[in-house]
């Protein structure tokens, strides 16, 4: 998927979670409130023209910079793509409105979760998740195993360089050398090793690393 289809995917995705979310807020409101039931939820969708749009705006931009993460497989945390958490911090625009209603204010937030965990689109994630377990995969054969090992260069996350420090020892030299050469064009770009992933790699992989030129940094 595209950057471009991936984001405009997340934007109708969210300006349906958003709206739903401040459709049950408004719904709410005059449940509470002492005030007409039409007029309080006339009201409530009356802000939720304001509060939508301008959620919607903030969060694209959030998802505007999560975009290149996209494609790297979950790290184990709630959100399934790193850094994902971000998408709560435009409620800090609302919390005016946490003062003075905060059950409404609790269940938009609830709507960004709902968002974050389960309707953010994260078939990415989960492709790249598939390919790297297939690397290690002795099943599946040798020259696709390669390809798939070059093939993950432009993705950044410890994930990945784990999987391919254990590729680099595979049984199959083609695979081997095609994890090794990927760790370096992901470390060359970086300019940093992590001292720890290098020595667990055989020491003429190690002497190929460090002539580089790149930094080794103690994991301590």
């Amino acid at each position: 998927m595209s950057t471009g289809r991936w984001l405009w995917d997340c934007l109708q995705r969210y300006v349906m979670t958003a709206a739903l979310g401040w459709l049950a807020a408004a719904l709410v409101l005059p449940v509470l409130g002492d005030d007409p039931f039409w007029a309080s939820f006339g009201a409530g969708l009356g802000a939720g023209l304001i509060v939508v749009p301008l959620l919607t705006v903030v969060t694209m931009f959030v998802l505007v910079l999560l975009a290149g993460r996209r494609f790297e497989p979950p790290t184990g945390s709630a959100s399934r793509i790193r850094g994902g958490w971000l998408i709560v911090l435009p409620l800090a625009l609302l919390l005016p409105v946490a003062l003075l209603v905060p059950l409404q204010y609790l269940i938009v937030l609830g709507a960004q979760l709902v968002y974050l965990l389960w309707v953010l689109p994260c078939q990415d994630a989960r492709d790249t998740a598939d390919v790297l377990r297939s690397l290690a995969d002795p099943a599946v054969p040798a020259e696709q195993r390669a390809r798939m090992a070059r093939a993950v260069a432009g993705l950044q996350g410890r994930p990945v360089v784990e999987a391919l420090v254990q590729t680099s020892a595979d049984a199959e030299p083609e695979v081997a050398e095609a994890g090794l050469e990927t760790l370096c064009t992901i470390w060359r770009r970086d300019g940093v090793v992590g001292e720890d992933l290098l020595l667990k790699l055989d020491p003429q992989a190690q002497d190929r690393v460090r002539a580089l030129g790149v930094r080794v940094r103690s994991p301590w």
